[in-house]
């Protein structure tokens, strides 16, 4: 059983080629405390899970900055029941 990350952190991009940069940038490694990331082309949304920290969020904006990318909206969203509940569940 995998525990849900504390938090998400979700991106939304202008631009599917905006998008396609973020998730490389992202990638494996691109800071402590953050998860692999995932998008959904769909939205134009990128979702990096990590812990809900200040030093996590520093971590989002200095990857942001080095990749010269500016997402047209970020939110950290923090674990609530119904994560907890799909990840006991397999559903997260």
């Amino acid at each position: 059983m995998n525990a849900p990350p504390d938090a998400l952190i979700r991106m939304r991009f202008a631009h599917a080629p905006d998008l396609d940069r973020a998730e490389a940038a992202f990638g494996a490694g691109s800071g402590p405390g953050l998860g692999a990331a995932s998008s959904d082309p769909g939205t134009l949304t990128l979702h990096v899970p990590g812990d809900a920290g200040a030093d996590t969020l520093r971590g989002v904006l200095a990857v942001l900055d080095a990749a010269a990318l500016t997402p047209e909206a970020l939110t950290v969203h923090t674990r609530e029941l119904d994560d907890v509940l799909a990840a006991f569940t397999g559903l997260f």
